[in-house]
């Protein structure tokens, strides 16, 4: 009875840890909107056709991400 209780324990607290580290990774995007042709940070994939992912990179924090924007060169083709 111990030994289940006790990986039944274990198996709760595994799944915590998993469940803690999936939310903290958040990533953030730069996302060039174009008809106003502005970047701006997002942390969710752009959906609409008018906003698209600048760049091929992806960043852990939002500061990283401002600090990319800066770097960026983007062009667009009309």
């Amino acid at each position: 009875m111990k030994t289940i209780l006790i990986a039944s324990c274990l198996a709760v607290l595994a799944m915590t840890a998993a469940s803690a580290e999936t939310r903290s990774s958040t990533e953030y995007f730069i996302v060039l909107d174009t008809k106003t042709k502005t970047c701006t940070v997002a942390d969710r994939k752009p959906r609409t056709k008018t906003l698209k992912i600048a760049g091929d990179a992806t960043y852990r924090t939002q500061a990283e991400a401002e600090n990319g924007m800066k770097l960026i060169k983007v062009s667009i083709s009309k």
